[in-house]
C-alpha cells in the first residue's frame, strides 16, 4: 500500500525523494520488497504499477485463472519450459541468443526486466484482466491507465522447434530464436504452459484500419546467453483500452506459405 501510494501519479516526484532519498540517476526505487520505476528515461522500459485496490487485484487474477481454465492450460508460469528433444519439444541448451544477431537491451533495461520479474515472484502483477469477446474470443484490457513501455508480459510458453512447430494447433505461437534453420529456430508454444502473454489480441497484418489498432510492441533480446521475448506497451494506455500487438512483426511482406514455414500465420480473419 505504502508503494501504491508513494508512486501513485499523484504524488509529486519530489515528495518520492525526501521519502526514499533514491539517487536522481536510479531506475528504480524498492518500497518493501516490490520495485517501482523511478527517474523514467527517454529509452527506459517501466516496470508496471501493480493494481490499486484489492478489487482490482482480484479482478486481475480471476480473470487470468477463469481463461487459463477455459482453454485447457495445465499450469502458469512465468519461465520457459524446455520439454527436451526426446518429448517433442526443445533443450535449454538450444536456446543460444549466440547464433542470431539481435539488438542488446541496455544494461539498465536488463536490469529493470529483473526486477519486473522479481515482482512477478511476489504477486505483483500489470493492472489488466482476460475478458471474453463473443465476437473475437479473449482479449487483454488495462483496469487502470498504464504508462507508454510498460512491461506487460515476457512471451511464455514451451519451447520447440520451427520443424516441429507444425505439430501444434496453437494460435500463438511466438519465434524466441530465429538461427534460419529450422531445425534450430525456435518457436514459443503457450498451449498448455504459459501466462497472461498469449491472450493479447492481434491485429491484421492485411488492414491499416487495423494495424492503427496495435498499442503493444514485442522485444526480443538475449539474457545471460538465451533468448526472450518481451511484450510492452507503445503508448500510454487508458483504463479500458484492450490491448494489440502485431504477431508477425518483423516478417511484413512475406506471403501465407513463408509465415506458415517460420511457425506464424495469417491474420487476415483478425478484427
Amino acid at each position: 500500500k505504502e508503494g501504491l501510494e508513494l508512486f501513485s501519479p499523484d504524488t509529486k516526484p519530489t515528495t518520492r525523494r525526501q521519502m526514499l532519498g533514491t539517487s536522481k540517476s536510479t531506475a528504480t526505487a524498492k518500497v518493501g520488497s516490490i520495485s517501482f520505476s523511478w527517474n523514467i528515461g527517454k529509452d527506459d522500459l517501466v516496470i508496471p504499477r501493480p493494481p490499486s485496490s484489492p478489487d482490482t487485484y482480484s479482478k486481475v487474477i480471476l480473470s487470468w485463472v477463469a481463461a487459463m481454465k477455459y482453454v485447457g492450460m495445465s499450469a502458469y508460469c512465468e519461465e520457459l519450459v524446455y520439454p527436451g528433444v526426446d518429448n517433442g519439444g526443445a533443450s535449454e541448451s538450444m536456446n543460444d541468443a549466440n547464433l542470431e544477431e539481435m539488438e542488446p537491451l541496455s544494461l539498465r533495461n536488463l536490469q529493470i526486466f529483473k526486477e519486473y520479474k522479481e515482482n512477478l515472484k511476489r504477486g505483483a502483477f500489470p493492472p489488466i484482466q482476460v475478458v471474453h469477446d463473443p465476437n473475437v474470443g479473449f482479449t487483454v484490457e488495462a483496469l487502470e491507465p498504464i504508462r507508454k513501455h510498460t512491461l506487460i508480459a515476457e512471451y511464455i510458453g514451451e519451447v520447440t522447434t520451427t520443424e516441429r512447430s507444425g505439430e501444434t494447433s496453437s494460435d500463438s505461437l511466438m519465434m524466441l530464436l530465429d538461427t534460419g534453420d529450422d531445425n534450430t529456430s525456435l518457436i514459443i508454444d503457450p498451449t498448455r504452459r504459459g501466462n497472461v502473454a498469449r491472450f493479447l489480441s492481434g491485429i491484421n497484418n492485411r488492414s491499416n484500419l487495423s494495424k492503427k489498432k496495435a498499442n503493444v510492441r514485442t522485444r526480443r533480446f538475449a539474457l545471460n546467453g538465451k533468448c526472450h521475448v518481451v511484450l510492452f506497451t507503445a503508448k500510454k494506455i487508458e483504463a479500458g483500452e484492450k490491448l494489440h500487438y502485431d504477431y508477425n512483426a518483423g516478417v511484413e511482406g512475406k506471403s501465407v506459405v513463408e509465415w506458415a514455414k517460420g511457425g506464424f500465420y495469417d491474420t487476415s480473419n483478425f478484427f
